[in-house]
Order: C-alpha cells, then sequence, then structure tokens
C-alpha cells in the first residue's frame, strides 16, 4: 500500500502559525494618534483589542511520528499601557483639531480589512485542521484497509499452504501406495520366480537323479559285462590253458614214445632225469638238449639225450601255439625206458 506523505501536513500548519504570529504583531505595533486626541486613542486601543480578542486561540498541530516539529514561536509580548499623565492646570480651552473623515474612513477600512484576515487565517487553520483530520481519516483508513488486506493475504497464504499442504500429503500417500504396489508387485514377481526357479531346480534335481540312476545303471550293467567278459575271458583262458596243458602233455607222450623207441640200453630202474628240448616250428630240434635235472648218473643222462637225437625231428602238435611248444622240458624213467 502507498504511504501518504508526511510533510505535507506539518508544512501546512508552520506556514499557518507564521501567519498568525505576524498579524498579532502587526496588530500590536499600529500607529496609535497623539495623546491629545482622546476619542481616537480609546477607538485604536478599542480596534487594537478587538483582533486580540476575537483571534482564535492557537492550536499546536500534531506532528506525525517520524518528523519531529519544529518549535512554535511565542507570540511578541503585549507592550504595557502608558501611565496616565499627572493632572496638569488645565490651560485655557484650545479649539480641538477635528478628525478628517477620509482618515476615519480608512482606520475603519483598516479594521476591516485587519478582522477579514484574521477571519481568513482562521477559516485557513479549520480547512489546514481538516484537511489533516481528513489525512489521518484517510490514513487511518489505509491502514485498516492494509490491515483487511494483509489479513486476506494470510488467509489466502494460510489456505494456499494448507492446499499445497494437502496436496503434497495427496501426493505423498500415492507415492507410498505407488511404491507399495510397486513392492508387492516386485515381491508377488520375485516369488513366482523363486517357484519357477525351484521347480526348474526340482526337474534339474530329478532328471540329474534319473541321469545318475541311468549312469548307475549303466555303469552297472557295465561292470557286470566287463566282470561277466573278464569271467568269461578267465573261463576261455582257463580252457584254453587246461587245453594246453593237455595238447603239451600229449606233446610230451608223443616225444617220449619216440625217444623210447630209439631207447637201446638198461639202466637201474629208479634213475630219471627232465631234459628241456628246444623245437622249431617244424619239430626240429634247436640245439642240444639240456639236462635241466640229472640223475645223477651221467651215462644215463647222455644215453638220455643221445635217443632224443636220434627221435628228432617230432611232430608238431595241432592246436597248440609255437610259443607253447618250442621249449619243452620232459621226464625220462629208467623203468619206462628199460620197458619202452
Amino acid at each position: 500500500m502507498k504511504r501518504e506523505p508526511r510533510t505535507a501536513p506539518l508544512i501546512l500548519a508552520i506556514l499557518l502559525n507564521a501567519a498568525l504570529l505576524a498579524a498579532l504583531f502587526w496588530t500590536f505595533h499600529v500607529n496609535i494618534p497623539s495623546a491629545g486626541s482622546t476619542p481616537m486613542q480609546a477607538q485604536l486601543v478599542s480596534s487594537a483589542a478587538t483582533p486580540a480578542t476575537t483571534a482564535p486561540a492557537k492550536t499546536p498541530v500534531k506532528p506525525t511520528p517520524t518528523t519531529q516539529a519544529q518549535p512554535t514561536p511565542k507570540p511578541a509580548p503585549t507592550p504595557p499601557p502608558k501611565a496616565e499623565p499627572k493632572p496638569q492646570p488645565e490651560p485655557e480651552p484650545k479649539p480641538k483639531p477635528q478628525v478628517q473623515p477620509q482618515k476615519q474612513a480608512e482606520a475603519a477600512q483598516k479594521r476591516l480589512e485587519e478582522q477579514k484576515q484574521a477571519a481568513e487565517l482562521t477559516a485557513q487553520r479549520a480547512a489546514a485542521e481538516k484537511h489533516a483530520e481528513e489525512l489521518a481519516a484517510k490514513k487511518r483508513a489505509a491502514q485498516r484497509a492494509a490491515e483487511r488486506e494483509a489479513k486476506a493475504k494470510a488467509a489466502e497464504q494460510k489456505a494456499a499452504a494448507e492446499k499445497a499442504a494437502a496436496e503434497k500429503a495427496a501426493a505423498e500417500k500415492a507415492a507410498a501406495e505407488k511404491a507399495a504396489a510397486e513392492k508387492a508387485a516386485a515381491e508377488k514377481a520375485a516369488a513366482e520366480r523363486a517357484a519357477q526357479l525351484r521347480k526348474e531346480l526340482a526337474e534339474q534335481a530329478a532328471k540329474a537323479a534319473e541321469a545318475a540312476r541311468a549312469k548307475a545303471l549303466r555303469e552297472r550293467m557295465e561292470a557286470q559285462a566287463k566282470l561277466q567278459a573278464e569271467a568269461n575271458i578267465a573261463a576261455a583262458r582257463a580252457a584254453q590253458a587246461a587245453e594246453n596243458q593237455k595238447l603239451i602233455a600229449l606233446f610230451s607222450q608223443q616225444v617220449q614214445r619216440r625217444v623210447y623207441s630209439k631207447w637201446d640200453t638198461n639202466f637201474a630202474a629208479a634213475l630219471s632225469c627232465v631234459v628241456q628240448i628246444r623245437l622249431s616250428p617244424t619239430g626240429a630240434i634247436i640245439g642240444s638238449p639240456q639236462i635241466l635235472r640229472s640223475s645223477g648218473n651221467p651215462q644215463f643222462d647222455r644215453a638220455v639225450v643221445n635217443a632224443v637225437e636220434q627221435a628228432a625231428p617230432f611232430v608238431p602238435p595241432l592246436g597248440l601255439s609255437y610259443n607253447l611248444y618250442k621249449e619243452v622240458d620232459i621226464k625220462f624213467n629208467a623203468e619206462e625206458l628199460n620197458h619202452g
């Protein structure tokens, strides 16, 4: 709100007081006629007293709070009345001078002007006071309007603040609800993902268990098959070894019978020796037969070696690997050789 100026009423009051002081000073210092003219002196005194008595009392104007008012000048002191002269012996009467009618008219006109000026000053002062009262009233009205405007503005601000707070609370509530909904959705999605993951893990575990069972079964079957194969191989090898031993025994008997056919001497029946014969794939003797275990009779041992050499070559055994008959160890008894 725009503030009213505070200096105008003060300046107007100062001017009004200065005008009143000037009027009073001029009233007390008018030219008074000489003492011989008693009627004129009384008239001037009465005319001088009239403005003093009719002039309204000076009312000081209340200064505004922000501007310091200047002190009102004191009115000029009223001159004391002149002392009456001592009575003197009356002289011979002289003819009284006659006041001219023009001067009386001017004095009357002057009094009228002074009264008019005093009335104008009074009116001006009343107008100034009225104007000051109007300004004060306007100021009070402006202050009341400003207060109402401030109250209205404060009410608007309060309403706006309450509205903003309500909107903020609503926004926070909506945000909280949205966050809660998002959290619930996230938790639901997480639970669904966890359930799906558990299902997948269960399926994978079931598949892994099935695969493990299948693998274990396959491994057991393979182990059983391997054991069976090994057993079969062992059995086959055992059978083959038995067969080989049988064939070797038959081949040894054949070699013995051929050696028996070449034996032409007799030795003590208790003599025996073991001879090792190295054969070629065709059955021929390689090198000389070796005595592995002697009979203790060199003649018997030499006779056995000669008989073996005479009986060679031998017929290779059928169905027997060469590695099994390339070296043959045969035991010869003198009893069997003597009765061969």
